[in-house]
C-alpha cells in the first residue's frame, strides 16, 4: 500500500537516471545484435562448420533482438513512470504547502489534522494523489514483470497505442475534455504528454499541471529557435523566468496556454487554479501581446500578494493574454476585438470550473482598459462562469447598466452587486466616455453614475497637462502601484470580500 510518506520520498530523478541507463543498454544490445548478424554471412565458406557458425549466429542475434526489445519496453515504462512521478511529486509539495499555510498537518499515513473547515478538502486531495500513485506503481510493476518473464512490448506500448487512438471530442466543451482525460490511464496520459503535447496543452478543462507540463516543452523549443532580436523572445523569456521564480511573494507558476502565431497569446497562472480557494483571471487591454507579457505577469503577482494579505487562504491569479488585442489606441474604439475574444474567455472560465478539484472556488474576472470591453461582451452575450467582475480604467463594456451582464450562478437581480469598477481621476481613458454623442462607442464608463455597479477608490494618478484637462496616460497604468488603494481593493474582491 502506497502511503503519503512514500510519495513524499519519491524522487523522479532516480527514474530519470534509470531511463538513461536503460537507453544506453538498449543501444549496446543493438550494436551487439549487428555483430551477431555478421556471423551469419560467411560468403564462400561452406560446410558443417559454416552451417554451425550460421546457426549459432542466428540464435545469438535472435536472443539479442529480444533482449533489446525487452530493455526498450522497460525504458518506455520507466519513462512513463518518471513523468507521472514528477506530476505526483509536484502535487504532493503543493498540498503539503497548502496545509502548512492553513494551520494543518498531513502525517505519513495521509491523516489530516487542524483547521476543521478545510480538513475534508485536503483529505480528498490526499486521497486522489495516493490513488494516482498506486496506479503508477501498479503500471510499472506490470512492465517489470513482463520483462522478467521475457515478454516484449510492456504496458508502455499499450499506453502509447491508447494515447494515439484516443482523441478528445472535436470542439468538445471543457467538461467533455476533462471527462476524456480522466478516462485515460496514467500511462496513456504520460504518453500523450511525452509524444503529443499539442493534443492537450491548450485544451480548456484539462488539469493545469498537465497543460503546464506539455507547454513547458514547447516553450523551450520556441526559445531555442529564436535569436536575440526576436520580439517574441522577450515574452517567452519572461514566462520562462517567471516559471522558475518562487518565494518573495511569488507562488509556483503554471504555463496554461501558449500560441506563437501572429502577435502570440499566452496564459500563465500564479498559483494553481485547480486547487485554489480564490481564482482571478486578469485580462489586459490595448497593446497586450506575447512580447509584452512580462509587465502583466508582475501585475498578477501583485494581485496575488494583495489577496493573500486580505486573508485569502489560497489564491491563483491568471494572466490571460488570450485574445487579439487592439495594437493602438485608434483601434480601441472598435468592438471587433472584444467580439473576437469573448468566446475564448468564456470557454476558459468554463474550463477553470471543469478542472478545479474539491469545493468550487470563488472566481473573479478582472479587466484593464480594453480588457474590460472583452469581459463585458462575454458577460453580456453568453454569460461568464464567474462570481465577480472588476473593471479597471474602462472605455466601456458594451452595456448601459450592470444588470445587462450575466454571471453563471449569480441571480440576475443580484449581478450589479458583483460588478466592481474604478477609474483614476486623471486617467486619460475618460476621454473615450465623456458622454458626448459619438464619443462612447463602447458604452458608458462602468464607474460612472447610473451604471449600477459597485465603484471603489483609486489614487488620482499623475496629473496631465492643462490642455488635456489634467488627464494623462501615466495615470492609466498606475492602478497596481504599491500605495494605490485600488490594489488593496483588487485583493479584497479576489478574496471574496467587499472592496
Amino acid at each position: 500500500m502506497i502511503t503519503w510518506g512514500d510519495v513524499r520520498r519519491w524522487n523522479p530523478a532516480d527514474l530519470a537516471s534509470a531511463v538513461d541507463a536503460l537507453g544506453a543498454r538498449a543501444a549496446r544490445l543493438t550494436g551487439a545484435n549487428d555483430d551477431a548478424e555478421a556471423m551469419t554471412k560467411f560468403g564462400s565458406w561452406q560446410g558443417d562448420a559454416a552451417d554451425a557458425a550460421t546457426a549459432k549466429g542466428t540464435a545469438l542475434a535472435t536472443e539479442l533482438r529480444q533482449l533489446a526489445t525487452d530493455v526498450s519496453a522497460v525504458r518506455r515504462g520507466v519513462h512513463d513512470a518518471q513523468l507521472a512521478v514528477e506530476r505526483i511529486s509536484s502535487a504532493v509539495r503543493e498540498v503539503d504547502d497548502f496545509a502548512a499555510r492553513n494551520g494543518m498537518r498531513i502525517d505519513d499515513g495521509g491523516g489530516v489534522s487542524g483547521e476543521p473547515e478545510r480538513q475534508a478538502e485536503v483529505a480528498d486531495r490526499v486521497g486522489q494523489i495516493l490513488r494516482a500513485a498506486t496506479g503508477v506503481d501498479a503500471d510499472l510493476t506490470v512492465v517489470l514483470d513482463r520483462a522478467t518473464n521475457g515478454e516484449s512490448g510492456g504496458s508502455g506500448v499499450v499506453a502509447l497505442a491508447m494515447a494515439t487512438s484516443s482523441q478528445p471530442k472535436p470542439n468538445g466543451t471543457p467538461a467533455e475534455n476533462r471527462a476524456w482525460w480522466d478516462s485515460l490511464s496514467d500511462s496513456a496520459q504520460s504518453s500523450i504528454l511525452r509524444d503529443n503535447p499539442d493534443l492537450i496543452r491548450n485544451l480548456d478543462g484539462i488539469p493545469v499541471v498537465d497543460r503546464d507540463a506539455a507547454n513547458r516543452v514547447v516553450l523551450q523549443q520556441e526559445i531555442d529557435k529564436r535569436k536575440g532580436d526576436d520580439a517574441q523572445l522577450r515574452g517567452l523569456t519572461a514566462i520562462r523566468d517567471r516559471l522558475a521564480a518562487t518565494g518573495d511573494g511569488k507562488p509556483p507558476a503554471f504555463l496554461v496556454s501558449l500560441d506563437v502565431s501572429g502577435d502570440g497569446t499566452a496564459v500563465v497562472a500564479a498559483g494553481n487554479p485547480d486547487t485554489a480557494a480564490n481564482v482571478a483571471t486578469y485580462v489586459p487591454g490595448t497593446g497586450s501581446e506575447l512580447a509584452k507579457i512580462g509587465g502583466d505577469l508582475g501585475r498578477s503577482d501583485k494581485m496575488w500578494q494583495s489577496a493573500t494579505m486580505a486573508g485569502s487562504p489560497s489564491t491563483s491569479v491568471i494572466t490571460w493574454v488570450g485574445y487579439d488585442a487592439p495594437n493602438e489606441l485608434v483601434d480601441a474604439a472598435s468592438e471587433k476585438y472584444a467580439d473576437g475574444g469573448k468566446e475564448q474567455l468564456s470557454k476558459f472560465e468554463d474550463g477553470l470550473r471543469a478542472s478545479h478539484e474539491g469545493s468550487p472556488s470563488h472566481n473573479t474576472v478582472l479587466g484593464h482598459s480594453y480588457g474590460t470591453t472583452v469581459i463585458g461582451h462575454a458577460a453580456r452575450d453568453g454569460g461568464l462562469n464567474a462570481d465577480d467582475l472588476i473593471f479597471v480604467g474602462s472605455p466601456g463594456v458594451g452595456v448601459e447598466h450592470a444588470n445587462q451582464l450575466h454571471l453563471d450562478g449569480v441571480p440576475q437581480d443580484q449581478v450589479a452587486q458583483h460588478v466592481h469598477s474604478t477609474v483614476a481621476q486623471h486617467d486619460l481613458i475618460k476621454i473615450t466616455n465623456i458622454g458626448l454623442p459619438g464619443h462612447d462607442p463602447l458604452g458608458p464608463s462602468p464607474a460612472g453614475d447610473g451604471f449600477g455597479g459597485q465603484v471603489f477608490e483609486s489614487a488620482p494618478g499623475d496629473k496631465g497637462p492643462w490642455y488635456e484637462g489634467g488627464l494623462s496616460g501615466a495615470a492609466h497604468s498606475q492602478y497596481w502601484e504599491d500605495n494605490n488603494p485600488s490594489l488593496r481593493s483588487f485583493g479584497r474582491i479576489i478574496a471574496g470580500l467587499p472592496a
